[in-house]
């Protein structure tokens, strides 16, 4: 029966015509609140030295919120969560335009070359141009890396796969704000349907 070729293996998954990578939240409210943030930046700067050595193309997320009361209910009762208040006029704004938190860490900035999608959901697939991007690129895989695992990360992958493309979590260069949020996400990841494995596996993929 024809049809789609599936990928079976990490070098299906992997092929550089047919892959991008996502640099999720990578700024300094998020990914360098991690747990295990520099390991994480370290990690993520080998891995973005070899795609771009691949010319592998690189797309990076970046978390900009709207004035509080542009802020959609659901997405108030996570801040108020995350800030530990119990009525949504004890919130304070949180990563807006000019914030410092919402700048790149140190040590990992977008090239020229890059693309830069600003979002304000847990998904890079609503209300931004990703799913455009990808199609144009002839992208199937998305290679993800960034912080939360348990947020972004698995939100990513689990919509990447309801949108028809296949997804494979680089380790090492995700992070959680909590050790068990982490080993959570990545044992759900691992017995789903997308590989998980290290930076290092990867970059040894593409500069075959």
């Amino acid at each position: 029966m024809a049809g789609e070729k599936l990928p079976l293996t990490l070098d299906d998954f992997l092929a550089r015509d047919q892959v991008a990578l996502i640099m999720w939240d990578f700024q300094k409210g998020l990914a360098g609140k991690a747990l295990n943030a520099p390991a994480v930046i370290a990690a993520a700067q080998k891995l973005l030295a070899a795609a771009d050595d691949a010319k592998v193309p690189v797309i990076w997320s970046r978390h900009v919120l709207p004035p509080l009361d542009l802020v959609s209910g659901p997405f108030k009762l996570f801040l108020m969560k995350k800030q530990k208040v119990d009525d949504p006029a004890k919130l304070q704004p949180a990563m807006q335009a000019g914030m410092d938190e919402t700048e790149f860490v140190d040590g990992l900035k977008p090239a020229a070359h890059h693309i830069v999608l600003e979002k304000s959901q847990p998904s890079l697939f609503v209300d931004t141009p990703l799913e455009v991007r990808l199609r144009t690129l002839g992208v199937k895989t998305l290679v993800l890396a960034g912080v939360a695992t348990d947020i972004g990360i698995e939100f990513n992958a689990r919509h990447a796969a309801a949108r028809g493309f296949y997804s494979v979590i680089a380790e090492d260069a995700t992070g959680s704000y909590t050790q068990a949020a982490q080993d959570r996400s990545i044992a759900f990841l691992r017995n789903w349907i997308t590989p998980v494995v290290s930076t290092d596996e990867i970059c040894t993929f593409w500069k075959k």
